[in-house]
């Protein structure tokens, strides 16, 4: 067998082709055949049929690769078309498939077996399939038409046996309808007789008891006016006493919160007199501390000296080389007490006003409120106004470590 034969054989276009051929006569296809697709189909089978006669005399030797590739490509995707037809029903599909039938055929007429194809067989089966689509489609049609004429008659039937028994339910409804309207005419008319009898007693009686809830009224209201008049001179009287309570609360108030604040004043005094003394106890001992040294600078050698065994003499030069040491130590013993005799004047001061504010309360409960106020300012003005005063002129001069050394050479000088 040559390659050729083989190549014709085996290429995909021809299982394309048999595909092709078994849907367009599938059972699936005849039972979506329509008016509307009818023609469509009858078309595709006629040229597929017709190319049939033209595919079976391929001549392997003269049959081109790019010939048989156009062939499986077209058939393929009108394969494609016609099976989602059979899927969905729509037409579309069909009108797509017969443009891939265009290209088959012109794919065909380029080969040379298109010339063997004019034959009164190859004309006739493709016309006899044209012709079994359209009659196919036909009687499809004509059972759809039976079918739905038969279940017309069964429903026409159905439907006027219906209207026999729903024109009888009528007649009955209407009888019925006849008795009801008649029973509420006569219940309305009952109804209005009885509702504007009840109208009637119902305003005559709301109308007597709005005249007694009116005299009612008017009665509460006088007793209201009467026992109002009783109730504000009550209120009246125990409002001016509630008020004279309150002023005197606001006196007491007044008096001890004069007593508190001068207490807590007090106290505040006391607080600042004790660190004061603190202080000043404190310089105290440093400049004590400083003074025993500075004399200890002076004596402790000369009393070594005369301790020892051998003859003691005085030696002025010595001790004076030990003075320089000694006032070193003396001029901050001298500033220690200085600040602690500042620190003893601000402790007194604070204590003398501690005593003013602690005993000026009951002096004044015993005057009288003019001299009680005048005292008070005077008070005022003396206790926070005060400031303490220098001592004597050389203070200001001891400031500092110089003035404090001028001071001491010039005592020792004297």
């Amino acid at each position: 067998m040559s390659k050729w034969i083989e190549q014709l054989k085996n290429h995909p276009a021809v299982d394309s082709w048999v595909k092709l051929q078994t849907s367009l006569h599938s059972k699936d296809l005849e039972k979506r055949v329509d008016e509307q697709s009818v023609e469509d189909i009858a078309r595709i089978q006629k040229v597929i049929s017709y190319l049939n006669n033209i595919f079976n005399n391929f001549d392997p030797e003269l049959t081109t690769s790019i010939t048989l590739t156009n062939i499986n490509k077209n058939a393929t995707a009108c394969l494609s078309e016609i099976n989602s037809f059979i899927g969905n029903g729509n037409i579309g599909h069909l009108t797509n498939a017969n443009n891939y039938v265009d290209s088959l055929l012109a794919v065909f007429e380029s080969t040379h077996a298109s010339n063997f194809s004019i034959t009164k067989k190859s004309i006739r089966e493709s016309i006899s399939a044209y012709s079994d689509a359209l009659n196919a489609s036909l009687d499809n049609y004509t059972q759809k038409t039976q079918k739905n004429i038969t279940e017309f008659s069964d429903s026409f039937k159905e439907l006027n046996k219906r209207l026999h028994e729903q024109e009888a339910l009528l007649a009955s409804i209407k009888s019925d309808a006849e008795t009801v309207k008649q029973t509420i005419q006569i219940q309305t008319s009952e109804f209005n007789t009885q509702f504007q009898s009840s109208e009637k007693e119902r305003k005559e009686k709301n109308e007597r008891i709005l005249e007694r809830l009116n005299d009612d009224v008017d009665e509460t209201i006088k007793i209201l006016e009467s026992k109002m008049d009783e109730n504000f001179k009550d209120l009246s009287i125990k409002s001016s006493k509630i008020i004279e309570v309150l002023v005197k609360l606001q006196d007491d108030a007044e008096k001890v919160y004069g007593v508190t604040l001068n207490t807590l004043q007090g106290g505040a005094y006391s607080s600042y007199a004790n660190e004061e003394r603190k202080l000043a106890n404190k310089y105290r001992r440093y400049a004590s501390l400083l003074m025993i040294t500075g004399v200890a600078f002076l004596v402790v050698p000369e009393l070594f000296s005369l301790f020892k065994p051998e003859d003691y003499t005085f030696e002025w030069l010595k001790v004076l080389g030990r003075v320089p040491l000694a006032l070193v130590v003396f001029v901050p013993a001298f500033y220690f007490a200085r600040e602690s005799g500042k620190h003893r004047n601000t402790e007194v001061i604070n204590r003398r006003r501690q005593h003013i504010l602690t005993t000026l309360d009951p002096y004044l409960a015993l005057m009288n409120p003019d001299s009680a106020q005048e005292l008070k300012s005077h008070v005022a003005k003396t206790v926070f106004s005060e400031s303490v005063s220098s001592t004597n002129e050389s203070d200001k001069d001891t400031g500092n470590i110089i003035s404090l050394l001028t001071n001491f050479a010039k005592q020792i000088k004297h």
